[in-house]
């Protein structure tokens, strides 16, 4: 084995122009593939960031308008949901395991001289867990706050920085009152500010907004926890007959499709999954394409080398060398070469990845009024790096392999009158 990797080395060191070049070659393909998925990685995180905070058999039904005219109900009349709604989708099917509704307004948060706009939004207790609401300090709404129309408010930690001043210690505006439009309400928790959000989102208990609607208290949204609709066409078809249901009840034509809108986290999730699914194979195709050339590369190098050599192989062949131990020969510099600069470029390539990281996904991009992460956790697993250059090596065995058998095969005569 020590003689097999000495004939190796010698080989490569007569040739070490051509040999750096097709070997930066498989080098660049390994980098690229790397940088590829690693990139995608990113960007695929960067998509699943927000919808992976909430649970996926969530419905989220919003109010729209008439598009048609219907038994007395003119065209473009606005959908209003109430508390009857949510009793009505409770009861709508065995497959919704509870609803609950949601209060929507915007109004003016104040502390001394310091004043914000924000959303508010009256909910249950039950939000919390639903959406993944985390708090940074104090607490969420509780059934308490709920039965005695508690004027306690939950806001987001870039709210408590700006009120306060103090983007460090922003935790001591918990306990302090603070002016909702001209309403003093006690800040008792602090979530933390989504990635991805417009302005600034404020809690508080649902009988308290109520109360503070002046429009007769109209749901901004419905939620529905469901079970059992696992398949995509189970969803559509629940979705099909649930609106249905809906517009029968609001005395709207029951095929009226822009009198609600439904807003399905499975379906969602399913249709970024597939996405996903395909992205990450396109990207491998891409990176497979590029890592190619490189072996290209190799098995030319190799044909050339096969040429030039002939005529040692048919002086070897006649002292009695065996095809297999020309093979041999070949085949293990072609191997050499791929798993060596292979071996350069996953590092490389990994180092790529990390600097990205570092870069490009370690600050979200400033849309002005959302900030948005296009690239978070660049880099790929070290499996996949290992399995990405073992790929490499494989494919540079085979493009060894023809040109190998090209060398095995010779006869000696016709080796031995070639030319030097």
């Amino acid at each position: 084995m020590k003689d097999l990797f000495t004939e190796i080395w010698s080989s490569l060191r007569q040739n070490k122009l051509r040999t750096t070049l097709t070997g930066l070659a498989v080098s660049w393909g390994i980098i690229i593939i790397i940088v590829l998925l690693g990139t995608g990685n990113g960007l695929m995180n960067a998509l699943l960031s927000n919808s992976g905070d909430t649970v996926l058999n969530l419905i989220e039904v919003y109010p729209g308008i008439t598009s048609r005219a219907y038994n007395g109900m003119k065209e473009g009349t606005p959908m209003r949901f109430n508390e009857r709604d949510i009793a009505f989708s409770e009861q709508f099917s065995g497959k919704i395991d509870r609803a609950f509704g949601a209060l929507y307004f915007s109004d003016t948060l104040s502390l001394g001289r310091e004043t914000l706009s924000s959303n508010i939004e009256g909910v249950a207790p039950l939000v919390k867990d639903t959406y993944n609401i985390r708090l940074a300090a104090g607490r969420f709404i509780n059934e308490n706050d709920l039965k005695n129309n508690s004027k306690i408010i939950v806001i987001d930690s870039n709210a408590a920085s700006q009120l306060l001043g103090d983007a460090k210690d922003y935790t001591r505006i918990i306990g302090q009152d603070i002016v909702v439009g001209n309403i003093p309400f006690k800040v008792v928790g602090i979530h933390e500010t989504e990635e991805m959000t417009w302005g600034h989102d404020s809690y508080i208990p649902y009988s308290t907004a109520r109360i503070m609607r002046t429009d007769g208290a109209w749901l901004g949204r419905i939620t529905l926890h469901f079970h059992g609709l696992e398949s995509k066409a189970a969803n559509e078809e629940f979705e099909h007959r649930y609106k249905r249901a809906m517009n029968t009840f609001h005395g709207a034509d029951p095929e009226d499709t822009r009198t609600t809108y439904l807003m399905n986290r499975y379906l969602n999730n399913q249709e970024m999954s597939k996405g996903i699914r395909i992205m990450r194979t396109a990207l491998w195709i891409l990176g497979f394409l590029t890592l190619l050339s490189g072996i290209v590369g190799v098995s030319n190098i190799m044909l050339i080398t096969v040429k030039e050599r002939i005529h040692e192989f048919g002086i070897r062949k006649a002292l009695g060398a065996t095809p297999w131990s020309i093979l041999k020969l070949i085949v293990m510099e072609s191997i050499f070469i791929t798993a060596f600069f292979g071996y350069i470029g996953m590092v490389v390539g990994m180092g790529a990845d990390i600097f990205l990281d570092k870069t490009l996904a370690a600050h979200p991009m400033d849309m002005g009024i959302i900030q948005l992460y296009v690239f978070k956790n660049i880099g790929v697993g070290f499996d996949v790096a290992i399995k990405a250059t073992l790929l490499l090596i494989v494919a540079g065995t085979i493009a060894g392999i023809i040109p190998a058998w090209q060398g095995a095969k010779v006869r000696p005569i016709e080796a031995l009158r070639a030319d030097k």
